[in-house]
């Protein structure tokens, strides 16, 4: 009996091996963790999970849920075909590209933050906070080393989205959680605005 659980193990870690390197190739793709975050939809999916346990003295079964977030691609809104294009009269300048938006986005949970990127451009800046924790959770953000009011965003619902533009000079930004105990837990993050 007793080998018979030694070879189970030995198979299950050596599953479980393969999966986390498997995981670790694919999972990187060539793309930076704040390039991939960027351009994704959080999506919550669970399973059903039944196990067997024995408990005192009877087999009892449990059944569970299982939660988990998948980063999914953001589908590209459709292009319509458009006519061929008729050539321009060669007095006509160039058109200037569109700025880049100047955009974050603050992934909140139990109990911290990921940022979409970790810098952004100084100037006008909108922030989103993208909820995914089951508390509600809010985002108030101050230049460090100054004692201004902080600029916040509204507390936010659990799986819920909100956003704010703000006008932000250069220089390193704190961002928290003023919820009771949020920050103390770990509800913190830096913003490099430059």
């Amino acid at each position: 009996m007793s080998v018979r659980r030694g070879s189970v193990a030995v198979v299950l870690a050596a599953m479980l091996l393969a999966g986390m390197a498997a995981r670790t190739t694919v999972g990187s793709g060539g793309l930076s963790g704040t390039a991939r975050a960027s351009n994704c939809s959080w999506e919550r999916h669970s399973k059903r999970v039944v196990k067997r346990v024995k408990r005192h003295g009877k087999v009892r079964k449990v059944v569970r849920r299982k939660h988990w977030w998948v980063c999914g691609p953001q589908t590209p809104s459709p292009v319509a075909a458009a006519p061929a294009p008729t050539p321009a009269p060669p007095s006509s300048p160039a058109p200037e590209p569109e700025p880049e938006a100047n955009r974050i986005s603050v992934k909140g949970s139990e109990y911290y933050f990921v940022l979409s990127r970790p810098s952004v451009k100084a100037g006008e800046v909108t922030v989103e906070l993208n909820n995914q924790g089951e508390d509600p959770h809010n985002l108030n953000l101050r230049l460090e080393g100054s004692e201004t009011e902080p600029l916040t965003l509204p507390e936010t619902d659990s799986l819920q989205r909100s956003d704010a533009t703000f006008d932000l000079p250069a220089g390193k930004y704190r961002l928290w959680c003023s919820l009771p105990e949020h920050e103390e837990k770990g509800m913190a993050a830096t913003l490099a605005v430059g």
